[in-house]
């Protein structure tokens, strides 16, 4: 294959190539597959990054539940002790119940918050984008 830089043409644009229609076919499709492999790297690694972070929120989600769980276990017998020597014990178990209620429930609402975000390889997709636009362009030619 030649690899001859393209030459002046007759209008001076540098448009115009020696090499002929077979070398520039098998030049396409060589530098294609180099690149279609290289987006489907970038792919992957976007897809990985994805997958990491929403693991990490799988993760804060399951330690929020757990951790409520011991908490109430725990910690809520010893507050609902203390509480019963100013109030009625019933209300005092209502008042412990509510509260680490509400702490699982804020864990459990930022995991939420976590899974909802939008799930779009960017970087593939603008990639993707400025490929098609440059290769729109080589066919314009």
């Amino acid at each position: 294959m030649s690899t001859t830089p393209p030459t002046e043409g007759a209008t001076g644009t540098g448009t115009s190539d020696d090499r002929d229609t077979s070398e520039v076919i098998a030049s396409l499709l060589v530098n294609g597959q180099g690149l279609l492999k290289t987006e489907l790297e970038l792919a992957k690694l976007e897809l990985k990054r994805i997958v990491t972070e929403k693991a990490i929120a799988v993760g804060l989600a399951v330690f929020g539940a757990v951790l409520g769980l011991f908490i109430l276990a725990f910690v809520g017998v010893t507050g609902a002790t203390a509480l019963m020597l100013v109030v009625e014990p019933w209300l005092a178990w209502l008042i412990v119940t509510g509260i680490y209620t509400l702490v699982a429930v804020i864990l459990l609402l930022v995991a939420l918050r976590l899974f909802k975000r939008p799930v779009v390889p960017e970087h593939t997709k603008a990639e993707l984008e400025t490929t098609k636009a440059w290769a729109s362009e080589q066919v314009g030619r």
